[in-house]
Order: C-alpha cells, then structure tokens, then sequence
C-alpha cells in the first residue's frame, strides 16, 4: 500500500483545522500505511506554532512547517510539496473533510503511467446534488472557458477532467516538481491549479475524475473570511485572462483581442469601474504570460487538449 503525504495550507483558524483533522488521522491509522500529514502555517507571523500540541496531540506522522511570510495558497502548498516524504500528494484545504476509504480509490487511479493527477468527488457543503470537482472546458468567441460551461451530470466511471481544484487532489510529486510548481503568473491564487493540470495534458499527461472518492468541501470556509468579494473576483478575472494569453490557440488570438476590445467598451459605456480594474491588473502580467506562452511551444496544442477531453469516459 502507498503511502501518502496529505500537505494543508493553513492560515489561523485552528476550530477549521481541527474539523478536518479528525477523519483524516482516523484515515491515517485505518490504512496505516505510513502515510503523513505537512501542515504549512502561511500566516507569516507563526500563528499556528503555538497550536501544535492540540492540532497533533502525541502523533508522529503530522509535522507543521512555518512560512516567514504570508504568500497565499501556491507558495504555502509548494512548500508542503517539497518537505513532503511521499512520492504521492494530496493537496488537501483546511476546510476539506475526508470520506472513510478516499484514498484508495484516488491511488488506483493514479497508477497509469499517463495520469499527473486525480480528484476526488467533492461535495459542497456536503450536497450531495453539488459536485465541484467535475470542470469542463470550451473554446468559444476568442477565450478558453472553464466557467461558464453549461454544467451536466457528473458520470459515476473514471472521466478526463481539464483540471483538478487545487484544494482537493492527488498528484505524483515528482511530476510536479518536474513542471516548475505553480507559476508564479497567478500568485497569490486562483487559476494556478488550472494552469498546472493543463501543462500537464499539454506533456500528454491526463488529469482525472474519480467519483468512488468522495470529500465534503465547506466553500469559503478559508480564503472566503480574509478577503472581499470585489478582490476575489479581481482575482478570478485576472486569472482567466492571464491563462489564456498563455495558452489560447494562435488562430484564435483575433477573436480574443476582439473580445477584449468588447469588453473594455462595455465597461467603460455601463461606467463599470470593476470590469476595467479586472482589465487593468491583467495587462501588468502580460509579458510574463508572454514568456511562460513561448516555454510551451514544442509541447503539445490546447485544442490537442480539448480534443483528448472530449474523448470522453476512460471506463475504468
């Protein structure tokens, strides 16, 4: 049996960590197969030091790894990756429970030689009508779309996904390692676990839905408390469009500038302030999308992708 690290980026709610941890260590010792928990206290002040005996109590398989600054969720969890033990990872968010048996179910999977990664069915809230994890993707008007993809019913089988929801999902760590990480293009979040998994489709290695593994994602219950509303969606805008100046097909540059184009006039006619900041703040990292663009050149194409995606169940 595979062990495995489950590494959880933590700011200071220790009530929310203590949620979590409960199932997890009882995961630890049903399976017992030497797998460990990498916390990372990411609020730069060493909140979480002080919490460590009632966080671990007497247990030798949970380590905690102090940031001396906060530098959101990819930095924190890549810290986790690389004190890691295992050769197998599970990203894990502070306000995530875990269903007895998830694990397995994401090794199997994860044991083809072409998969990067794998997610678990994640149950908002607990609803089970309310699955996160099952994304699609589209090219449509000029813009590789992840969000607005007309949503259908999760399969009950194994399916390709384009991504897996960084808070949630199993990985090969020397994968990982080998991509360079998270690109710093989308610090301090959002978009950076899109990016990661479609890198890897794009070296032919597939991410994964695996429906027989199942969590409880409280949405929010982290990043949600600290930052406004107007500044997350800056962040999630900011984010779509630095992704796709990194990744939209060549032929499809003119129709994206176009959209562009309809959007800046849109905002500036509704005097839509947001929709121009959103603009404004993606433009100050064109030249670093620009430069991770030209890296993927000899890699495989995003409507590759897209097609390898639409194949469809993988059956398993």
């Amino acid at each position: 049996m595979m062990a495995v690290s489950v590494v959880i980026p933590a700011l200071g709610d220790v009530a929310l960590l203590e949620r979590a941890l409960e199932p997890l260590f009882a995961e630890f010792d049903r399976r017992a197969a030497g797998d460990e928990l990498v916390i990372v206290d990411d609020t730069g002040s060493g909140t979480l030091s002080k919490h460590k005996d009632k966080l671990f109590g007497a247990r030798t398989d949970a380590r905690l790894v102090t940031r001396k600054q906060n530098g959101g969720f990819a930095e924190a969890l890549e810290a986790g990756v690389e004190a890691a033990r295992a050769e197998l990872v599970f990203s894990m968010n502070s306000d995530v429970v875990v269903r007895p048996g998830f694990l397995e179910p994401l090794i199997r999977a994860l044991g083809e030689d072409d998969v990067f990664a794998v997610a678990p069915k994640v149950l908002l809230n607990g609803d089970e009508d309310h699955i996160e994890s099952f994304p699609s993707a589209r090219l449509e008007a000029g813009l590789l779309d992840f969000r607005s993809v007309p949503r259908t019913a999760p399969p009950a089988v194994i399916t390709p996904i384009p991504f897996a929801v960084g808070g949630t999902f199993l990985f090969h760590r020397a994968r990982f390692l080998e991509l360079g990480g998270f690109d710093p293009l989308f610090a301090p979040f959002y978009f950076e676990d899109v990016d990661l998994c479609w890198r890897a489709w794009r070296r032919d290695w597939r991410t994964l839905y695996v429906p027989e593994s199942v969590v409880l994602h409280h949405h929010k219950g982290t990043i949600g408390k600290l930052l406004s509303e107007p500044r997350r969606r800056a962040a999630v805008e900011r984010g779509e469009l630095c992704f796709n100046w990194k990744h939209l097909p060549e032929a499809s540059l003119a129709d994206h500038m176009a959209l562009l184009f309809r959007r800046a006039v849109d905002s500036y006619l509704a005097d839509d302030r947001a929709g121009l900041i959103w603009l404004a703040l993606a433009l100050e990292q064109l030249d670093a999308a620009k430069v991770g663009r030209a890296g993927l050149v000899a890699e495989s194409t995003s409507l590759e992708v897209l097609e390898r995606l639409s194949a469809g169940s993988t059956g398993q």
